[in-house]
């Protein structure tokens, strides 16, 4: 575990805890070569850098997985598995219907009725990470807001194992949630047939789901040419607690966190010596216990504000610290955390108290875990059923609003030089604007 101390410099100390990751030239590089690959070779291409990268015996026969497979895999899950992701669905499915909003219409100050319609995508291709991992929960996290939204096509891509099949639990998920549209491929080449389509896999108007630095990199490639959920770095969590807290649940967080691997990382905040001291002791008895690679604790981090700073200044000053750092999750373990929540204003999720912590909400409470990572809480939300919608403007006038609007149209658009749109509407003056007669 790192020690460091809480100072005026907030952002360099943020940075300072993620890490600075360079400029990777190789990897844009090799990214940029498999997108253009897989564009200009469809499945062939696809199936080449799955046969390379996942299985070796891959063929083309093997890219889509039979609905009949996906049928046996929800029909052969254990009930116990069964009857949990019904649970974990259930309370998605409930917490994306209240993102839901309705389209409007309205007449506005000059009689122009304006209006809004809320319309959903076609298509939505979910990245659902795998190969020698199991994420079912990512496939109910990536669907279920789509489901809502009203989206009609669904599919997944994911990669395969080196037996190349998939994994079951991810398959039962699919086949609960009733989507029989799932491929076996992984990596920037999914990214790249999800955005340009192949022969097989039909292209996606939005890319969602969480995946490793090649998916990411190929994410931010082709974007503007597909919409994307975000762009996910490692995971993280930010814990705020104060001197009454429980050192032993505060250690067990933070590695649950670290245990994501790939540079997830984990962050204590507080202004207690006993508690880093007591925290630091519970992280060492319990990676033992846990038998998790010590190496994994490097990532775990605790910022201290000085012992003597009052109480009320140090919580201050963590929320500030915290509000500069945007978490992805943040936990607050203070004796009254819903008093603080208020201003709280960049985080991914905030969990209050310390009877709750971020498993909670990474599989089974209801809000959605695919969340902003690397400080883009400032600025990016979780998935929502926004990311699978799209609101369409409507317009309409009447020969009065023509009258008194195109004047100033014209004033603006003669000012930017732009002397067709000024034509445009003064011919919509003269043949629809109100005559003194009609008044």
């Amino acid at each position: 575990m790192k020690r460091y101390m809480l100072n005026e410099d907030l952002s360099g100390l943020a940075a300072r805890l993620r890490g600075q990751p360079g400029d990777d030239e190789v990897l844009r590089a090799d990214v940029e070569q498999i997108i253009s690959r897989v564009r200009q070779g469809g499945d062939e291409a696809l199936v080449e850098y799955t046969r390379r990268f996942d299985c070796a015996g891959f063929t083309m026969e093997k890219l889509r997985v039979p609905a009949s497979e996906i049928e046996a895999a929800a029909a052969m899950a254990p009930e116990t598995l069964t009857e949990s992701l019904k649970l974990a669905a259930e309370n998605i499915r409930l917490f994306h219907q209240h993102e839901m909003r309705g389209g409007w219409t309205a007449a506005m100050r000059q009689s122009q009725m304006l209006g809004q319609r809320i319309i959903p995508v076609d298509r939505a291709g979910l990245y659902v990470p795998g190969g020698g991992a199991s994420y079912p929960s990512t496939v109910l996290m990536t669907a279920i807001p789509a489901q809502v939204a009203g989206v009609k096509e669904i599919f997944i891509c994911t990669p395969p194992r080196p037996d190349c099949s998939v994994n079951q639990a991810v398959l039962a998920a699919a086949g609960m949630l009733d989507i029989t549209e799932v491929y076996r491929a992984g990596g920037a080449q999914a990214i790249a047939a999800m955005t340009f389509g192949t022969e097989m896999i039909r292209a996606a108007d939005v890319i969602s789901g969480p995946g490793n630095i090649y998916v990411t990199e190929a994410k931010r490639q082709v974007y503007g040419r597909v919409g994307l959920d975000g762009l996910a770095g490692p995971s993280e969590v930010l814990i705020i607690a104060d001197e009454f807290a429980d050192p032993e649940l505060i250690a067990v967080d933070m590695l649950a966190q670290v245990e994501h691997g790939s540079g997830a990382i984990a962050v204590l905040v507080c202004w207690s010596g006993q508690l880093v001291e007591e925290v630091e002791a519970k992280v060492q008895d319990l990676a033992a216990d846990l038998q998790m690679d010590a190496a994994l604790l490097e990532n775990i981090s605790v910022v201290v504000i000085q012992d003597e700073t009052a109480e009320v200044d140090s919580l201050d000053r963590a929320i500030a610290f915290s509000n500069i750092f945007a978490p992805e999750h943040l936990q607050v373990h203070t004796r009254q955390p819903e008093q603080v929540v208020h201003e709280i204003t960049c985080a991914g999720a905030v969990f209050l108290g310390e009877d709750v912590c971020t498993t909670y909400g990474d599989y089974i409470v209801g809000s959605n875990h695919v969340l902003p990572t690397s400080g883009t809480a400032r600025f990016g939300s979780a998935l929502s059923v926004e990311n699978y919608l799209r609101k369409v403007a409507v317009i309409s006038l009447i020969p009065d609003t023509i009258s008194e609007l195109t004047g100033p149209l014209v004033e603006i658009a003669v000012t930017e030089g732009l002397r067709a749109h000024a034509r445009a509407a003064r011919m919509r003056f003269e043949k629809f604007a109100a005559r003194p007669e009609e008044e």
